[in-house]
């Protein structure tokens, strides 16, 4: 008995593997398109705007943020962020790099281990979620993105997009892609595995801090700060 159930198993896998081999793209689409036809993937419904949804959600993971005017604005919002003895690690992004850096910050564009503070530019957002997206290559350190307390991502509102599938389809032109890492961020990192307890900045920043630039921000109060 042991060995008929065995056999039967292994062929199943047997089977399984072979059917996989043979699978092409084509056909894995149409299957899709079998199994859902035109239906659009499950998803929460919203409307509106997709920069208020976005900040609010963002909101909902404790993630703090600020509109601002113009690009000249960013060095200045930054040093109000800054602690007494704290250096700015800032990403060699071409946007950064141009801005006119008060002189008694301490501006490093690299990404040190002892980094308390760190600012970024981020490639895209998430309405639906909330969420940063941040492709790493030599404008944007991954590092950056974990190493320092306090991380401040500098986001285009233009680039904020309805939901994942629209992220992808902004990427995709860009060259080089996809990138060696891709990292979505929804809030400041956090964990409850101690008696289910929330504890920020467990793997990560204990805060998150976005500067918002574009056009199409209305009215809207910063939150969180």
């Amino acid at each position: 008995m042991m060995n008929s159930t065995r056999e039967r198993i292994l062929a199943k896998v047997r089977r399984g593997l072979e059917a996989s081999g043979q699978r092409s793209i084509a056909m894995a689409h149409a299957a899709r398109e079998l199994a859902y036809g035109e239906m659009p993937s499950p998803r929460q419904p919203w409307k509106g705007n997709a920069t208020e949804r976005f900040c609010q959600r963002f909101e909902a993971w404790a993630g703090t943020w600020q509109r601002l005017s113009r690009v000249g604005e960013i060095p200045m919002a930054v040093q109000a962020l800054l602690g007494p003895e704290d250096f700015v690690s800032v990403a060699p992004h071409s946007l950064l790099r141009e801005l006119d850096w008060p002189s008694q910050m301490a501006v490093n564009h690299e990404a040190p281990a002892d980094c308390r503070l760190a600012v970024s530019v981020a490639d895209a957002a998430i309405a639906e979620t909330g969420t940063l997206v941040l492709c790493s290559g030599p404008q944007s350190p991954t590092g950056l993105a974990l190493l320092p307390e306090t991380h401040v991502v500098i986001l285009r509102t233009e680039t904020i997009l309805p939901d994942m599938e629209a992220v992808w389809r902004h990427l995709q032109p860009e060259p080089p892609f996809p990138p060696r890492s891709l990292n979505t961020i929804s809030g400041p990192s956090r964990t409850a595995d101690v008696e289910q307890t929330i504890q920020l900045g467990a793997h990560g920043p204990r805060r998150l801090h976005v500067l918002l630039l574009g056009e199409h921000i209305g009215e809207m109060s910063a939150g969180g700060i």
